[in-house]
């Protein structure tokens, strides 16, 4: 998967619901390729199968709800400008890293690291 500036494309757009990042236009979802629950490997849009790899849990860095400003969208299922990390479902619970600002990977997660760390833009 390759990361752009966001122009809010319909290939940029995903809403998230029951565990699984999925595209506005096209439902396909974010996936982990081959299923492998591999450091390093990519993560990738591809159709929706319902396996473990394409399914993600969101989680808050700040954990409290006190510190939401915006509330949540319920139209994309997230809440406004509060970072979170994508937590794959996959047996080690690695999360998605950005590498270089355009690849997306799974690594294992490091508190604070800023590739590691995803906003929903409402715009």
């Amino acid at each position: 998967m390759q990361i752009w500036s966001t122009n809010s494309g319909w290939f940029q757009v995903f809403k998230y619901e029951n565990n699984q990042f999925i595209n506005w236009s096209n439902n396909k979802v974010l996936d982990v390729r081959g299923g492998k629950d591999a450091e390093g490997n990519p993560v990738q849009v591809y159709g929706n199968n319902g396996s473990k790899a394409q399914r993600w849990r969101v989680l808050y860095l700040d954990k409290a709800a006190k510190i939401e400003t915006k509330g949540l969208n319920e139209e994309f299922g997230f809440h406004i400008n509060r970072p979170f990390y994508m937590v794959s479902e996959l047996p080690f619970n690695r999360v998605a890293e950005m590498l270089g600002n355009t690849r997306m990977v799974l690594k294992r997660w490091r508190n604070n690291t800023r590739q590691q760390q995803f906003w929903f833009d409402e715009v």
